[in-house]
């Protein structure tokens, strides 16, 4: 009975929590209420993506790995590479009614509440100081970075991953404290959702998380915990693999590698950027002086970094005259502080564009996949977060709460806002036609150049190469293309308008036909480089006089087949073993 009602009072704590974190969501996020879309970094390709996302769903593609109208209509396998999860919920929303412009939105609104939802149950769970957690999850979401993550980059993945990392510190912490199993799915599932929110998220947090699991399971039962711990970190890679097996082992079949390799070199930040830089909507640029966007960590963040350094140094003293002030630090908290300073320092470290950071990236080349090093700002956040946490649970005066979150949300008002307003159908982001990626990354290899055609009109699906003759197009859409062709001369070749790419199953009067046997992949040695017509990678048919059926379809390779089960089981598994242990309670 106790236990019961333990439980009611806690569910009534975070209910409260959760209102007062929507009333204080209201003036950051209010902006997103204006009709249409607005000016950004990303926002546009990121809702076009949405839009290609959820028409790959209508067309049966399940799951979604090829956006019709990317390249001018030549499509591209784009989802057959990048994280799912936010595409997927802003699905959801369209499906509900939502255009696409307001999918983005609404996504990009509740990434913001829930993670300082999340933030608050971890911290919670961690330190035992609701307080302590409130002031935490109030700063993780009243940053810098996260207002840049809104308004100026719009970068929806980053943000819906940043929901799943206090997430997953959060079960975690349940699992490793409570040493019951019930919650090793649910901490598999976090893992999971932050590997297919953003990749580069989950390059940055997961050895934190990991490094965090390590630290929190030295206490009883210390190879049981870590065994428990490993079990839902493994599984949680397992829900991945319908990404990341592709990416590991199809990643050779377009350009990934060869454009991202260097990037970062250009985008250090200089520490007065990281204290206090103008806020912009502009980029990023070669050169600290150049920069047109903001880079701050969070004048308010740092005070409390410093007042963190401050309390360790007095829990190590234990002056006694503080005790009316300042509860010093337990073992365990003592131990946490150090590593989210840690975290925070070497994130900065990485950030900075001096010497020593140069070197490190020289060394540790794998590095280069975080093409962005400020990207480390995420970290920065929550180790603020839980530094925030630390000091409002350590420092006993009740106003000191109160004033701190007054002023974190005072200094981030002049960044809840839009730049302008953008007005965007639903028809311009069903009918894109560049490439929706920064570097063209995923144009396949077998093209010759990455730029995106201007000769194609997305509606051509079809050309003869040679020869003469009509046809017609009988069904089209992102995932088949069918057609009737009625040739005059003696031979002819047809060129159908879609890139070849594995698994791509071509057939002639219902015959399937094997690539570079039965018909050619045109090759980018042999076509001349010609960015108004630019046919290298398409696939090239012969055929004769008479009529012809011709249907070309995007299938899943082996290897992506593979990966859809695995993913599928194991989520199979961990809904069923969640399920089990709810009925089980």
């Amino acid at each position: 009975m106790l236990e019961f009602l333990y439980v009611k009072v806690l569910q009534k704590q975070t209910l409260l929590v959760f209102l007062l974190l929507l009333i204080l969501s209201v003036p950051a996020l209010k902006s997103l209420t204006i009709p249409g879309l607005y000016t950004s970094h990303d926002g546009e390709t990121h809702t076009a993506r949405i839009a290609q996302y959820y028409q790959a769903l209508t067309d049966g593609q399940f799951p979604p790995r090829f956006a019709g109208t990317f390249y001018s209509g030549l499509g591209s396998p784009i989802f057959v590479y990048i994280y799912p999860i936010p595409y997927a919920i802003s699905s959801v929303w369209h499906f509900l009614g939502a255009n696409f412009s307001d999918s983005f939105k609404i996504t990009m609104a509740l990434s913001f509440i829930f993670s300082g939802l999340f933030t608050y149950l971890w911290l919670k769970e961690l330190l035992k100081s609701p307080r302590g957690a409130l002031a935490g999850a109030i700063f993780y979401i009243f940053v810098p970075y996260r207002f840049s993550l809104i308004y100026v980059r719009a970068s929806i993945s980053e943000m819906v991953a940043y929901v799943f990392v206090p997430l997953a510190l959060y079960l975690f912490t349940k699992l490793i404290d409570s040493e019951n199993p019930k919650y090793i799915s649910l901490a598999a599932i976090s893992i999971g959702l932050i590997l297919l929110s953003q990749n580069l998220v989950a390059l940055l947090c997961l050895p934190v998380i990991c490094t965090y699991v390590l630290l929190i399971s030295f206490r009883n039962n210390l190879l049981k915990n870590l065994f428990y711990s490993s079990v839902a970190i493994a599984w949680g890679v397992a829900l991945s693999s319908i990404t990341y097996l592709p990416v590991f082992f199809e990643r050779k079949f377009v350009r990934l590698d060869g454009v991202l390799n260097n990037a970062y070199v250009s985008h250090f930040v200089s520490l007065d950027q990281l204290i206090h830089s103008p806020w912009g909507y502009g980029f990023d640029m070669p050169g600290s002086l150049n920069d047109q966007m903001s880079f701050q960590i969070g004048l308010i963040q740092i005070v409390v970094l410093l007042i963190s350094i401050v309390l360790l140094g007095l829990s190590l003293l234990k002056f006694k005259f503080l005790n009316r002030l300042i509860n010093t630090l337990g073992k365990r908290e003592f131990l946490f502080t150090l590593f989210f300073l840690f975290v925070f320092f070497g994130s900065v470290l990485l950030m900075l564009d001096i010497p020593l950071t140069y070197k490190i990236w020289d060394k540790f080349r794998q590095l280069a996949i975080i093409d962005l090093p400020w990207r480390f700002l995420g970290l920065t956040s929550l180790s603020a977060a839980f530094l925030a946490a630390i000091v409002v649970k350590s420092i006993k005066q009740g106003m000191f709460l109160i004033i701190l979150i007054a002023l974190v949300i005072i200094a981030n008002r002049n960044h809840a806002r839009i730049n302008q307003q953008r007005l965007l159908t639903d028809d311009f982001f069903l009918n894109y036609t560049d490439t929706a990626t920064q570097y063209s990354e995923f144009a396949p290899k077998w093209r010759q150049t990455t730029r995106v055609p201007i000769y194609f009109d997305s509606k051509d699906k079809a050309e003869y190469y040679q020869g003469e003759g009509s046809f017609s197009v009988t069904k089209a859409n992102s995932k088949f293309v069918s057609l009737n062709a009625d040739v005059k001369s003696e031979k002819a070749f047809i060129i159908i308008h879609k890139f070849y790419f594995p698994g791509v199953q071509i057939t002639l009067d219902g015959n399937k036909l094997a690539a570079n046997k039965e018909y050619e992949i045109t090759d980018p040695q042999n076509v001349l480089l010609d960015s108004e017509k630019d046919l290298s990678g398409l696939p090239k048919i012969p055929i004769t006089k008479g009529f012809h059926q011709i249907t070309m379809e995007y299938k899943e390779t082996y290897l992506r087949l593979f990966a859809n089960l695995v993913t599928a089981f194991s989520l199979v598994l961990a809904v069923s073993f969640s399920l089990f242990y709810a009925k089980r309670h």
